[in-house]
């Protein structure tokens, strides 16, 4: 009898105890709902235990992040004495490790939108897993709506599994129609301490303190958890020598995978390392040797504005199941103690869970998936959190916008072209604007410069012209840091738009038209006062002394209240986007008709031009009976003549109303112009 390499490991692992029941459950319902703590190897055993059930075709698994989907693709590979891209591999943003013998593919979210785009019957899968499903980004439940949908509709065989630390498995379960196994796992207690309480602005600094009292107090590695990259660079900075030979070592999603797998390995026999990481190290990711979090309590979080349709980061206070998921890292293999750098009150004030991401998020790259998939009402797949209506509409009209859908939502043979893209629809309808090699060279740097964090965030100039030369000069000298991490995004954009390096010096409106190309809706047209008014109407503002403030007219790619990155933008660009427009309207303060043909670009009045009197007269006349609505006790002179025949006809009508007069009284007669004001 052939020796099952997973027999050690179901032994071991708490999931082991549920896993026969997991194959079990499968062959007689088609969805199933997994819960298992942090640790019991329900994200590695498994997909393994479900592999082995399963007779041909492929399990892919889905990890909200990139780290854990590396990790756990390497983990599993070397419990079947394997290397990665063998009988498992993984598909993330930029990189795959996969190969013909591959049968469990672990991707991150957005890669299978992108399959089921491709192939909605996901031909060849016989089993689909949302792993860590409680983070409900939006990548997680537009994939988890489709593939729903082909399981209902075309692939009844289609068996789909969600697997979850921390959810409610009640609603889940109800909703999905589905059974529940649960595994209660072997965590060690955790020790709370309420810490004082970390802020905003200094929390970096708070944490390093919180770790320089746990490294004196406790032994084994310590993991801290802040919001960003920014904290971790500035904790680490604060911590520097205080810290003895115990390594400090940044854990975000960013890092090159070797620095994040030092984060991640053992520390050697004897030593001591501090982990600073943002949430990515929540969940999924295994890190060995930590008996002591820190919580900042802290986390980014993209939050998206339907009123002016923008996404910005908020660094907000954490939920209550984040919390827990945190404090439960340091259990893993022994008694652990967890730091929480906020109070007891706080806490109360805490969410319970996290919001889904759909419903603060911009839905604009949603749409467009879903549009390309073959719906365009949104509303017609089955959606565990629906997307609220005022953000469809808004993601509608950008794409609407950058012809990408029809008015009813159809998807258009430009909008196939941007679906292909694995960005943002404003990214890829700049890479798609770009024609030319050079373009695209260019395009590729500004992409990688929006994506990622912004180098010169402390410097007032917006010019993002600035930024594309440092990041062509560096490049010659081999760029490291952030301008490295914005260099590899530039050459993967490259790879895709089959475009070769270009470090020469763009000219600066032709970036501005690439940038418009993308936002054309954030067009600013500078007024009298020295400020900026975009298409969408919106004021903002540019930095006073700001070498942009010399240009009439800017593509504005980052803005807030005022104007974070932008380019110039020639007249006779924004002349070839605007549309001419004859417009009559009644001018209250000159009390006349004004009619004139409009250069207009959104809100933006570009140009002026007199419009011919045969083009005017018809529109005129019902402009002039629209105003009197509003302003006919100026427009027309109402004498005393005028008023006593008003009331004269008035008292007639009281005294006999089987007459019928009409209401001849000042209101009444400006309501009715469009019916006597014509003749």
């Amino acid at each position: 009898m052939t020796r099952n390499p997973l027999s050690p490991y179901i032994q071991q692992l708490p999931v082991g105890a549920i896993a026969p029941q997991v194959n079990q459950s499968l062959s007689a319902h088609p969805r199933l709902v997994v819960t298992a703590p942090p640790g019991a190897g329900k994200s590695t055993l498994l997909p393994l235990t479900i592999l082995q059930g399963m007779p041909d075709g492929k399990l892919l698994m889905l990890e909200p992040r990139r780290l854990a989907a590396r990790q756990i693709a390497e983990r599993m590979a070397a419990m079947l004495g394997e290397t990665v891209g063998e009988t498992v591999g993984y598909r993330v943003r930029f990189d795959t490790k996969v190969s013909d013998r591959t049968r469990i593919e672990v991707l991150t979210e957005g890669i299978l939108s992108r399959m089921l785009i491709a192939d909605p019957t996901l031909e060849g899968v016989a089993t689909v897993v949302f792993d860590e499903f409680h983070e409900r980004s939006l990548a997680s439940d537009t994939a988890f709506a489709l593939t729903l949908e082909a399981q209902q509709v075309i692939r009844p065989d289609l068996r789909i599994v969600v697997m979850s630390a921390t959810i409610d498995t009640t609603a889940l379960c109800q909703a999905l129609d589905a059974p529940l196994l649960e595994s209660e796992g072997r965590m060690f207690p955790v020790e709370i301490i309420h810490d004082d309480e970390a802020n905003v602005r200094n929390c970096a600094t708070q944490v390093a303190t919180a770790v320089r009292k746990a490294h004196r107090i406790h032994t084994g590695d310590i993991l801290a958890f802040l919001p960003g990259q920014a904290e971790i660079m500035k904790c680490r900075e604060a911590l520097a020598d205080t810290l003895g030979d115990t390594a400090i070592l940044p854990l975000y999603g960013m890092l090159p995978p070797q620095a994040q797998r030092q984060a991640i390995l053992p520390s050697p026999l004897g030593q001591r390392k501090v982990v600073l990481a943002t949430p990515v190290a929540e969940t999924s990711v295994t890190i060995e040797g930590v008996r002591t979090v820190i919580d900042s309590g802290f986390c980014r979080k993209m939050v998206y504005d339907a009123r002016n349709g923008l996404s910005h980061l908020e660094t907000v206070r954490i939920s209550a199941d984040m919390a827990r998921q945190r404090s439960g890292r340091a259990g893993r293999v022994c008694e652990g103690v967890c730091y929480r750098l906020w109070s007891k009150a706080t806490e109360l004030r805490m969410d319970d869970c996290r919001q889904p991401e759909i419903c603060d998020a911009d839905l604009a790259p949603m749409l467009l998936d879903i549009a390309a998939w073959g719906e365009p009402d949104v509303y017609r797949l089955p959606w565990l959190t629906p997307p609220p209506q005022a953000h469809v509409a808004q993601a509608r009209q950008l794409l609407s916008m950058l012809g990408a859908v029809t008015a009813e939502g159809a998807i258009t043979t430009h909008g196939r072209l941007l679906a292909r893209w694995p960005c943002h629809p404003r990214i890829a309808q700049m890479l798609t604007r770009a024609e030319t090699p050079s373009l695209k060279a260019l395009a590729a740097d500004i992409a990688a410069l929006l994506e990622e964090k912004d180098v010169l965030d402390d410097m007032p100039a917006a010019d993002i012209n600035t930024r594309i030369a440092l990041l062509r000069d560096g490049r010659r000298r081999h760029l490291t840091g952030r301008w490295g991490g914005i260099e590899r995004v530039a050459k993967q954009y490259r790879d895709m738009a089959r475009a070769a390096e270009d470090n020469t010096i763009p000219d600066p409106h032709v970036t501005g038209e690439l940038i418009a190309a993308a936002y054309p809706e954030r067009i600013a047209m500078q007024r009298a006062d020295g400020g900026y008014r975009l298409a969408s109407g919106e004021t903002v503002a540019l930095d006073s002394g700001d070498d942009l403030c010399s240009c009439r007219f800017l593509a504005v790619a980052s803005v807030g209240t005022r104007i974070f990155l932008a380019a110039p933008l020639s007249e006779e660009a924004v002349g070839d986007m605007a549309q001419w427009r004859p417009s009559v309207f009644w001018d209250s303060k000159q009390l006349r008709v004004v009619s004139r043909n409009e250069l207009r670009l959104g809100t933006l009045l570009i140009d002026t031009r007199p419009l011919a009197a045969e083009e005017a007269s018809e529109e005129a006349t019902r402009v002039i009976c629209e105003a009197a609505k509003k302003d006919g006790a100026s427009m027309f002179t109402l004498d005393t003549a005028v008023q006593r025949m008003q009331q004269r006809i008035a008292t007639v009508a009281e005294w006999h109303p089987e007459m019928a007069l009409p209401d001849v009284s000042t209101p009444a007669l400006m309501a009715r112009a469009a019916v006597w004001l014509p003749l």
